[in-house]
């Protein structure tokens, strides 16, 4: 016992530079992640993808804290360690892997939609025509999106990576329509002509695209007329230039 004290004594320099070595490490690998974060941010990535800057802050700050770890076992005289650490790392990836498959799945599937960038913040969503909302946020395993009704509503990212996404915000202009049934004695080029010009009377109605027709359906019980036209949906609320439009052509 003596002799093992007289040793740990003996090696506790040594275990106060490994472990100096270790907190170095953590605070490199923080100020390194910082640095690159910010830099990306300052070349406007960040504007294009919010997530991209934090991954790759993150994964900076993890691979410096694992060389200083290793750095550290080395000067240690853990080079056995070191090997089995480095050695058993892919069979404890691989067996990591079948056991959090749907974690793993979401988490790439979460560095790609950070890459390939479909969607923005606040931009309006429809996922698999079954989801609806805009984006609060991307995480490293869902994305949170905001229903019309205030729900918070989380999607796993692999759910999302696979699915049919329809962007509504990608473009900033949206088109509306609206069916009108009309009497089969009126003139359709009259009605015509009296809702376009109502149409474009509407406040938030663009000048161009102009305001259009078609006749969607005509029977002996009447016609239908569907009007279209198209909102800036930076300025206007789409839903409320809608009933707007539709008063004013009613009227």
């Amino acid at each position: 016992a003596a002799d093992k004290a007289v040793r740990l004594l003996a090696a506790l320099p040594l275990l106060l530079v490994a472990i100096a070595v270790v907190f170095l490490a953590w605070w490199v690998g923080k100020w390194l992640g910082r640095r690159v974060g910010r830099r990306i941010r300052q070349r406007n990535w960040q504007a294009e993808n919010p997530y991209f800057a934090s991954l790759v802050q993150q994964l900076v700050q993890w691979l410096v804290l694992l060389g200083g770890v290793l750095v550290a076992l080395d000067l240690l005289g853990a080079t056995a360690l070191v090997g089995a650490v480095m050695g058993s790392a892919g069979v404890i990836g691989l067996a990591l892997g079948f056991a959090f498959k749907d974690i793993a799945e979401n988490y790439v599937a979460g560095v790609l939609l950070s890459i390939r960038r479909p969607f923005a913040p606040g931009e309006l969503l429809r996922i698999d025509d079954a989801h609806e909302g805009r984006v609060a946020a991307l995480t490293s395993r869902a994305t949170v999106l905001v229903t019309a009704d205030g729900n918070r509503l989380t999607l796993p990212n692999a759910l999302v990576f696979k699915s049919v996404v329809l962007n509504f915000s990608s473009n900033p202009k949206r088109r509306l329509d609206f069916a009108i049934p009309v009497d089969v004695a009126e003139s359709i080029r009259t009605v015509q002509e009296l809702a376009l010009d109502a149409i474009r009377g509407v406040d938030g109605v663009v000048d161009e695209p102009g305001p259009s027709w078609t006749v969607e359906a005509y029977d002996a019980g009447g016609i239908t007329l569907r009007f279209f036209a198209w909102v800036d949906q930076r300025r206007s609320d789409l839903g409320k230039v809608r009933s707007e439009a539709i008063h004013s052509v009613r009227t």
